[in-house]
């Protein structure tokens, strides 16, 4: 993940700002961001389509959230994605625990069939070992 890149590309977004939005963010954030991206790199971010429309990376959009979230957004926005944020948390950690259970099953499906290929091979032997005992007494 290259954080120049992004950086690049926020400021991009941040010079299509008015200033009055602008001066909402802190300039040591400013400043670290100009500091931080890539100088020889050309946004493609198109300012005329909605940044939805366009592939950002999760840099970027990982940026623009918490610029958004921190010094742009009204409070009801700022809830609407505490909330949001929280739900996504939420279906985060159920998709974890669902793929280790599936792990768990897979892992226990594989022991029982390797103990009943164990048991199986054993009761051949076992049975061999029966028949030619028959076979010795029958002679």
């Amino acid at each position: 993940m290259d954080y120049s890149i992004a950086c690049a590309d926020v400021w991009h977004i941040l010079q299509s700002l008015k200033q009055e939005d602008l001066c909402k963010i802190p300039k040591k954030l400013l400043e670290l961001i100009y500091t931080l991206k890539e100088d020889n790199y050309n946004s493609k971010i198109d300012l005329n389509k909605p940044l939805e429309e366009q592939e950002l990376s999760e840099a970027t959009i990982g940026l623009i959230s918490f610029i958004y979230n921190n010094y742009l957004g009204t409070a009801e926005e700022k809830e609407k994605y505490e909330i949001t944020y929280k739900e996504n948390l939420k279906k985060s950690e159920n998709k974890s625990y669902e793929i280790e259970f599936k792990n768990q099953d897979k892992t226990i499906a594989e022991s029982k069939q390797t103990e009943l290929m164990d048991y199986s091979s054993k009761r051949n032997i076992f049975h061999k070992i029966i028949n030619k005992i028959k076979a010795i007494f029958k002679k």
